[in-house]
């Protein structure tokens, strides 16, 4: 299925649920034999591939404290130990850049994935129920800008509820679940379904639901 937002996106946001206690992100590697040159980062004890890491996912260093350390974007994964990585750049389409060097680091890599796809699906069966009288599939979504905030929005919220069990009703966390459901719900309200249904580049139906493109393939 589609994932309307990444990792990376949430990092942009909320750089504590991957840095800070409390995380309720599924860890796909750990170690401490991390080595960062450039935007080259390798580890001779891991395999990248086979644990599932992907572009769009986060990777946090750190040289003493893991609640002190600091994260990257993984630009792609070169092999079963090396991955590219880059400080969070404000476009995809922008070079990498490389985060601060060092050797003998300890190093993690954790996904909200499952968030994002439970996310992800709600906002898809609302655009499907939408577009269904046109033809329209889940297939043929087009990214937009709108529907990854929303989505990221979305999967805050249920972070920060997890990360907030047992809390009282004064605990940061609640207050955060709440601020991002409420976004949440409110950028919903603000996004438009256009769609394209013959693919020549305008819109023959718009119904709001920000700007979601469809397009047949």
């Amino acid at each position: 299925m589609s994932m309307f937002c990444q990792d990376k996106d949430l990092l942009s946001i909320e750089p504590v649920i991957f840095i800070g206690g409390g995380y309720v992100g599924q860890e796909l590697a750990v170690g401490a034999d991390g080595a960062l040159s450039g935007t080259t980062f390798t580890s001779a004890g891991s395999n990248f591939q086979s644990a599932g890491v992907a572009a769009g996912m986060v990777l946090c260093t750190y040289a003493d404290n893991p609640a002190e350390g600091s994260a990257a974007e993984i630009v792609s994964v070169d092999s079963a130990t090396q991955l590219t990585v880059s400080v969070l750049r404000a476009d995809a389409a922008d070079d990498p850049v490389a985060p601060p060097a060092g050797t003998g680091l300890g190093f993690y890599i954790r996904t909200f994935a499952a968030q994002i796809a439970n996310i992800s699906e709600t906002l898809a069966e609302k655009l499907r129920q939408m577009a269904e009288v046109a033809g329209i599939t889940k297939a043929d979504f087009a990214d937009s800008q709108q529907l990854k905030m929303t989505a990221a929005a979305g999967c805050l919220s249920s972070i920060f509820v997890a990360r907030s069990d047992n809390a009282t009703d004064r605990d940061a966390n609640w207050t955060k679940a709440e601020h991002y459901r409420e976004k949440f719900v409110r950028q919903q309200l603000q996004l438009r379904l256009a769609v394209d249904a013959d693919g020549d580049g305008q819109a023959e139906q718009t119904r709001t639901l920000g700007s979601i493109t469809l397009r047949r393939l």
